[in-house]
């Protein structure tokens, strides 16, 4: 049980947006599509590596970065600018079947919708706009404003004192178990999406709200089941 938010904060990829596209560059560089998980986990070591040297870069370059390790893991060479490319296939993400049709119940219920990612304003802003998703939102944060990345504690903070709310008074959603435990060490309650392939792989408790996809967060707040 939650009390009811005056925010909802979205993470953005996978949350929102399908990384299916990247699918057959992968296979064009791997011969199959599997790496992409392993790559998208690179990318989140590389963030926090970044994050604890305070040596932080556009999300896009730790992505490059992160393929072209995979790659040379795999004895796969991959040039940078190809790298690049690849990554570059995220900012024309389409959204999961549900996100425009659940986002515009939201909003109708009233509450402000507001994303916060790890990608920059420049990547954001093109990503919204390719998914037509851009005009549900009253911002679109992104961790560039800060220098560091979630799950840090600071961008969460940083996200509060924009929106100049409580932690309470936001609710954090997201299809990744670390992005929850981020707003929650602010004190900001979660709601997980499990999307294909997410799962809640941490031994802290469970969230606040877990549903399969937003139409069911829209469905329960159309419900006033949580408050």
């Amino acid at each position: 049980m939650v009390e009811r938010p005056l925010v909802l904060i979205f993470d953005v990829n996978e949350t929102l947006l399908d990384l299916t596209p990247l699918q057959p560059q992968f296979a064009d560089v791997f011969g199959s599509a599997d790496p992409i998980g392993e790559w998208f986990a690179r990318l989140l070591h590389g963030s926090l590596v970044a994050n604890h040297t305070n040596r932080y870069r556009p999300f896009g370059q730790i992505g490059a970065e992160a393929l072209i390790s995979l790659a040379k893991r795999r004895g796969i060479a991959i040039s940078p600018q190809r790298a690049a490319t690849i990554v570059s296939t995220m900012r024309q993400l389409p959204p999961y079947p549900e996100v425009a049709g659940a986002l515009q119940r939201l909003r109708e219920t009233g509450f402000r919708l507001v994303t916060l990612t790890n990608g920059s304003n420049e990547t954001v802003a093109e990503q919204l706009a390719s998914a037509a998703l851009d005009r549900y939102f009253e911002r679109a944060l992104s961790v560039e404003a800060i220098g560091r990345f979630k799950p840090a504690a600071e961008v969460y903070r940083y996200a509060l004192a924009e929106l100049k709310v409580e932690a309470d008074e936001a609710l954090m959603i997201a299809a990744h178990d670390w992005d929850i435990i981020g707003a929650r060490a602010v004190g900001m309650p979660g709601a997980f999406i499990e999307r294909p392939g997410s799962v809640w792989g941490l031994p802290d408790p469970p969230p606040e709200i877990v549903v399969s996809h937003l139409g069911e967060l829209a469905d329960l707040f159309a419900a006033t089941m949580l408050f």
